[in-house]
């Protein structure tokens, strides 16, 4: 389905602006252009998304028709923050699609289309209380709003041949499962996207239960996941196990959902001290066993570190998987 003259103000509705490399000892290149806009005709703060093209030689243009980069393969991603945390939004991307367009910038053949970072309604987070709707988010909220993003974008010529990678850190690879599942799942029929070829999850959380209710854990951390679930799922365990890839329908069947798909990646940080490695592990199992082509890999730091850092493992990461679907 095209784009709607809604669609057309929106898109229009932000000027593109240069991308320079943060680090300051390379060559003063604009490896891209990036674009804040809303995703909703009707959009609050929290629906919005950033865009990111390389550079041509020229700034791309405002209109949506055709896509700022024909062909190639873009990058999707969804941030983390326990579905709650107002200091973590798609701004955290920014280390790593600039180093990705940089990198983009000097490969052979130019291969990345170009990148985006979903914002999402946050549900209340006690430390930054608020009475803006926006704040006060409640499943299916968060899912709702990844999924209209990408159905905007690909209305706009974006990823809408399913030629892209949708990356999620901590809950937000959480959202890039739910997002390849059957949108019914969650309520949601009148939402259709085409589906990507490669899901990359960093830091992902897969199993809320088994964190909450799993033993070898610490108490710390179970009351933490407990306190933040209830927050955005409610208080029926019921739910909990429904929103995780883990254990949706008993770790069986979704998969089938997943039209078009080519692999998934599951990136594990060694220090991470918020997201135990039974998560991927368990995750790993799952997809196994249905099928689903599975690499794992290592990073270093903590759980943050990974897109605090992200022009470091993060950017390697999602390159490595760009390049291997060339």
């Amino acid at each position: 389905m095209p784009l709607s003259d809604d669609d057309n103000t929106i898109w229009a509705s932000a000027p593109w602006t240069p991308t320079k490399p943060l680090n300051t000892t390379q060559p003063p290149t604009i490896p891209g252009y990036q674009k804040h806009i809303p995703y909703l005709r009707h959009s609050n703060p929290l629906q919005t998304l950033t865009i990111y093209v390389p550079s041509t030689g020229q700034q791309p243009p405002s209109t949506p028709t055709p896509p700022p980069t024909p062909g190639g393969i873009w990058i999707l991603y969804i941030h983390g923050g326990a579905w709650r945390d107002p200091l973590i939004d798609a701004s955290s991307f920014h280390p790593a699609a600039t180093s990705l367009l940089l990198r983009n910038h000097t490969a052979p053949g130019n291969p990345l289309a170009g990148l985006v970072s979903i914002n999402y309604r946050l549900s209340p987070h006690p430390s930054h209380p608020s009475s803006e709707p926006a704040y006060n988010a409640r499943h299916p909220d968060h899912i709702y709003d990844v999924l209209s993003a990408i159905s905007f974008l690909q209305r706009a010529g974006v990823a809408k041949e399913g030629r892209y990678i949708l990356a999620g850190h901590s809950c937000g690879a959480t959202m890039a499962f739910q997002a390849v599942m059957d949108s019914s799942r969650w309520d949601l029929r009148g939402i259709k996207i085409k589906k990507p070829e490669v899901v990359v999850g960093l830091n992902g959380i897969y199993d809320l239960v088994g964190v909450i209710r799993g033993g070898g854990y610490e108490k710390g951390l179970r009351d933490a996941y407990e306190e933040f679930t209830r927050g955005a799922f409610g208080t029926e365990e019921e739910v909990w196990r429904g929103v995780c890839p883990t254990t949706a329908s008993g770790g069986r069947g979704w998969v089938g959902e997943w039209e078009g798909r080519k692999g998934v990646v599951l990136v594990q940080s060694g220090e991470d001290g918020l997201v135990p490695r039974g998560q991927l592990e368990g995750m790993r199992e799952v997809l196994e066993r249905e099928g689903v082509k599975v690499e794992e890999k290592e990073a270093g730091g903590g759980h943050d570190e990974m897109w605090e850092r992200g022009e470091g493992r993060m950017a390697e990461v999602l390159w490595e998987v760009v390049v291997g679907m060339e």
